[in-house]
């Protein structure tokens, strides 16, 4: 029976006409919009648009998705406990996703640490955190 299947392999770009391959590594920056102390990060909007631009560098354009509801324990909090609003930074943040050409990835690594310990350290930030390839980061 199992000779009587056959698999179709059939290329999606040519079928729809896409202009090159697909990407498959995608990066994702998440912009909070609150700092360590729960205080509102200054200017987010200018580190929304460096995020922008910057993706947008490595991968040929960016999505930025509308900010999306977060939360996280403060450092200091037993998380074994009963958790109380207090323990909790409850704050907004911004999705920004490109799916990357690697040429312009590697290219970038610089600019892309720059741009993620200088947010990190201008903004109060505890850790920042990216996502690359299905995989998450802590900086």
């Amino acid at each position: 029976m199992a000779d009587d299947i056959s698999i179709r392999v059939v290329s999606l770009s040519e079928a729809i006409g896409a202009l090159e391959e697909p990407s498959v590594q995608q990066l994702t920056l998440y912009i909070p919009h609150k700092d360590k102390e729960g205080k509102p990060v200054e200017n987010i909007h200018k580190w929304i648009k460096e995020a922008q631009r910057l993706l947008s560098i490595i991968g040929g354009g960016a999505t930025t998705m509308p900010p999306a509801d977060g939360a996280w324990l403060k450092r200091d909090v037993d998380s074994r406990g009963e958790l109380k609003d207090e323990n909790i930074v409850w704050e907004k943040t911004t999705v920004i996703y490109a799916y990357i050409y690697p040429d312009r990835f590697e290219g970038n690594l610089k600019s892309l640490r720059e741009f993620l310990h200088g947010f990190g350290r201008e903004t109060n930030q505890g850790e920042v955190v990216f996502e690359f390839s299905g995989e998450f980061f802590k900086v």
